[in-house]
């Protein structure tokens, strides 16, 4: 007897796009593509955690939007430090932007997606995948937890009206004085936040919060004040909130200055640096830090535990 093996079926290639006909969307599909694009990028672990259904079946529909045009695989992903069993990244594809400027009139710049994804570096990527994964395990822990997500989008809506000369709707700008060798200098710091969001509790009370991620790019102290590091961003968040410079710009009072990174050696540092912008070289309450890895969507409400250390190294929650 003759037996006649299987013909093995073609795998789909991950980073070309093949015809397979007319894709009907869904509103799930919409959803999806909805994510992406608040987002800019996100995994495949990510969009299962947001999107209600079978995990499997979403990851499917995610090859399906991939090759119909509405979302992208930057390819970027295909280095060593992205790549192996570690979740497809994805983002927004020509298609979708299109369908979200019809169905909901969001803005569509003159933007080749497939052009601009390509052009993605790995650090722009891993940056912005860490604020992305912040902000979906928050997402999903307030969902179990009923507690209201104040978006950016809704932060700028409650903002008081202000003229912005171009760069970002959330930023600003504060000359900060700082003491060197016996002299004060004076320098203009442009601040703009990785991520701007509130929550609001079951009481009623609302929180709020400026987001940095730090992939220990830049040095916590510097021998010269005229050049970028973490210390003169921690005095100009401070001086701003001191000032009441927040307030005026963001309508809300007391926040909270949230900061990602990669190690505890890191924590360290910027904690001592918090220490030295203060003048009782206590430190300041209003810094929270933690290493990014404490958060993970398979286990969200990590977020909101003591798994931060204040300016002050005290043990705190968000809603502390």
């Amino acid at each position: 007897m003759t037996i006649t093996e299987p013909a093995k079926q073609k795998r789909t290639p991950r980073f070309k796009r093949v015809a397979k006909g007319k894709i009907s969307l869904n509103s799930r599909d919409i959803e999806i593509i909805k994510h992406v694009h608040r987002y800019r990028f996100l995994t495949s672990k990510h969009i299962t955690a947001l999107i209600n259904g079978n995990d499997q079946a979403i990851i499917r529909r995610l090859g399906l939007l991939y090759h119909a045009g509405y979302l992208d695989r930057p390819r970027e992903q295909i280095r060593e430090r992205f790549y192996g069993s570690n979740p497809m990244i994805y983002a927004l594809g020509n298609k979708g932007a299109d369908l979200l400027a019809d169905m909901f009139a969001t803005a569509r710049a003159k933007i080749d997606w497939t052009t601009k994804n390509k052009e993605v570096g790995s650090v722009f990527l891993e940056h912005s995948l860490m604020v992305a994964n912040f902000m979906v395990c928050l997402e999903v822990a307030c969902q179990r937890k009923g507690i209201k997500l104040i978006r950016p989008e809704e932060v700028l809506d409650e903002m008081p009206a202000r003229e912005v000369k171009g760069g970002s709707l959330f930023g600003w700008n504060i000359a900060v004085k700082r003491q060197a060798g016996g002299k004060t200098k004076e320098i203009k710091i442009g601040v703009i936040p990785d991520s701007v969001f509130g929550l609001e509790f079951k009481n009623g009370e609302a929180a709020y919060f400026f987001l940095e991620a730090d992939r220990s790019n830049m040095p916590i102290v510097r021998s010269s004040f005229d050049k970028s590091s973490f210390l003169k961003k921690l005095l100009a968040y401070w001086q701003s909130y001191d000032s009441g410079l927040i307030k005026k710009i963001y309508g809300f009072g007391k926040p909270r200055v949230l900061t990602l990174t990669i190690s505890q050696e890191r924590i360290n540092s910027m904690i001592a640096a918090n220490q030295e912008i203060d003048p009782r070289h206590t430190g300041y309450r209003i810094f929270y830090f933690a290493k990014a890895d404490n958060f993970d969507v398979s286990k969200p409400e990590n977020i909101f535990a003591k798994v931060w250390i204040n300016g002050r190294q005290e043990a705190s929650s968000l809603m502390d």
